[in-house]
């Protein structure tokens, strides 16, 4: 009967099932890291994820900004697409003149 279950995670890293703990296959080092902790920083990596994300959508606001700034990034492109395209467009009348 298998005493411990383990799922090979990388070359070097085994996650023991049973204990939660990750460690190495070397027999050498016994270098054992806790889960929970593991698991802690990749809820706040999701959580960075998910806020890298939303600010890629113009109707949003970053963290940091202040209440009532909704879609400030899809006013601000119109502007700079209306001014870029006036400006193209002076260009375009002063080289046919």
């Amino acid at each position: 009967m298998v005493d411990t279950t383990a799922v090979i995670i990388d070359d070097d890293l085994v996650l023991d099932v049973n204990n939660g703990i990750i460690g190495t296959k070397d027999n050498n080092q016994k270098q054992h890291l806790p889960f929970d902790d593991l698991v802690e920083k990749i809820d706040t990596l999701e959580v960075a994820i998910n806020n890298l994300e939303s600010s890629l959508d113009p109707r949003t606001t970053s963290n940091l900004s202040q209440p009532g700034r909704e879609g400030i990034y899809e006013k601000a492109g119109l502007i700079t697409n209306i001014v870029i395209g006036v400006i193209i467009a002076l260009v375009f009348i002063l080289l046919l003149v």
